[in-house]
Order: structure tokens, then sequence, then C-alpha cells
């Protein structure tokens, strides 16, 4: 997710990995030094041969050598350069907002669409990249603005208007007048589900746009 951090660079030979798994750990053992490290699994587990982290080290260099990870990168700063773009497209669509609050509010809107649809439209280890780079460059340009769109209070009241999957959502309007402080504004909930609905339809726009192999 948006704001999860990932880490830019593996080193599949340093990759060591802790494996939870229906409530038994895989656990780290060493003697001496990295040479002598060893996956432990607990008394009469097999080890196991698909670990995750792993899979996911071989999905980054498979996606790195293809160049989709440089063009996640280049996606992750294209959309935080839409966000902080005084009076581009995320404080305009469906009307301009004046008041600083509600202007806040709909950068919070875009950055939770943002993360949404990448999501829902692209592998995990470039979705992970784009949102890394997207929160690197909003935490550089505006570091309020950062611990803002990176509030669990904040997000929460998104998250709980999903429906059944994490693509579906339904009272974004509504959720988006209560932040902006007038619940039940019939207005700011239509501005809301508005809002959501033209960032979403940007931020595919700009992943189409990506040419992701």
């Amino acid at each position: 997710m948006l704001w999860i951090a990932f880490l830019p660079i593996l080193s599949v030979a340093a990759l060591y990995c802790l494996r939870i798994k229906k409530g038994s750990c895989l656990l780290l053992a060493s003697t001496g030094d990295d040479s002598d490290m060893k996956i432990v699994p607990p008394s009469g587990m097999a080890p196991s041969f698909e670990d995750a982290g792993e899979k996911a080290a071989q999905e980054f260099v498979m996606q790195k050598e293809n160049g989709n990870i440089d063009k996640a990168y280049g996606l992750g700063k294209r959309i935080a350069d839409v966000l902080l773009e005084e009076n581009g497209p995320v404080l305009t669509f469906c009307e301009a907002s004046l008041q600083p609050f509600v202007r806040l509010q709909r950068k919070i809107l875009f950055a939770f669409a943002a993360d949404t649809v990448l999501n829902a439209e692209l592998p995990s280890v470039l979705a992970e990249t784009a949102s890394q780079e997207f929160s690197l460059q909003i935490q550089k340009a505006d570091l309020f603005l950062y611990e803002k769109i990176n509030d669990p209070k904040t997000l929460s009241y998104y998250l709980l208007c999903a429906k059944n999957s994490r693509e579906r959502f339904e009272n974004i309007g509504k959720a988006f007048a209560l932040l902006c402080g007038e619940e039940g504004n019939e207005r700011l909930c239509r501005l809301g589900d508005c809002l959501y609905g033209e960032y979403r339809l940007l931020c595919e726009t700009m992943i189409k746009e990506s040419q992701f192999s």
C-alpha cells in the first residue's frame, strides 16, 4: 500500500526471511558469521521451498530487468507532481475549492484513490515501488501533507467504505464531507463522490501512459 515503504534495492544473496505460517515461525539461527546462518524450522515442520520473500526478490529482479521498476519510479513521481501542482486537477476537478481545509482533504482523497488504483491495476512489486516513490516525493516537498496523508485515523474513514474488495468503495462522498467537518453536507458528499471517480480515472490514465511491459 501507499503507506508501506518498499525497499528499492534487494540483494537476493543477503535475503533472510522470517515466515509465519499457521501460527508457527521459521527462525534464523547463526553460529559465527553470515555464512553459517541457516533457516531453522520448528520441530516436525519441513522447510518451505516456496518462501514468499524469495519469490518477491525474484519478481523484483524480473521487473527490474524488463524496465518496469524504473517505470514504476517514474509513475510514482508523476502522481506526486500532479498532487503537488498548484491549482492542478486535484484541486479543480468537479468544482474548484478555495477553502484551505477542503483543499487539504482533496489531496488526501487523491492519495487514497491513487493507492487504490495502483494496487488494483499493477503487480504488487510495481504498486509498492510506485507508492514508495510517491510517498518519498511528498515527504520531501511537504512534510505536513505527508503526515496527513498517512494519518491512520483519517485513512480509516475511507477504508471503512470498502465493500467486498479493495476495488469497490461506497460512501466515499460521505466520508469526505465528514473529514471536511461538515458531515451530511449534500454538496460535499456529491463532490467527494465525483472527485473519487475523477481521481481514479486520472491515475488509471497515468498507469496506461507508463506503458508497463
